[in-house]
């Protein structure tokens, strides 16, 4: 399941990165979004692009573009 689909307010755990960049991967890395961490989809934005969601006890903004790679299991 990809963090696009996942329900807002179901925490889940990272399990993979697909088809990004390295240097995308470890910026997000640098982040906190690496395979598992725990992510929550909190609300979208008033534009419903980008998400806020919480990595880690960090908020980010992520595009709906960038969520459908990355890959979660629900907790």
């Amino acid at each position: 399941m990809t963090l696009a689909a996942l329900k807002l307010g179901v925490e889940a755990r990272v399990t993979a990165l697909d088809g990004l960049p390295e240097t995308e991967q470890l910026r997000l890395s640098a982040l906190g979004l690496a395979p598992g961490a725990l992510v929550t989809k909190l609300m979208p934005t008033p534009l419903r692009d980008p998400v806020e969601c919480l990595v880690d006890g960090q908020l980010l903004a992520l595009t709906n573009d960038l969520m459908a790679r990355v890959f979660v299991e629900p907790r």
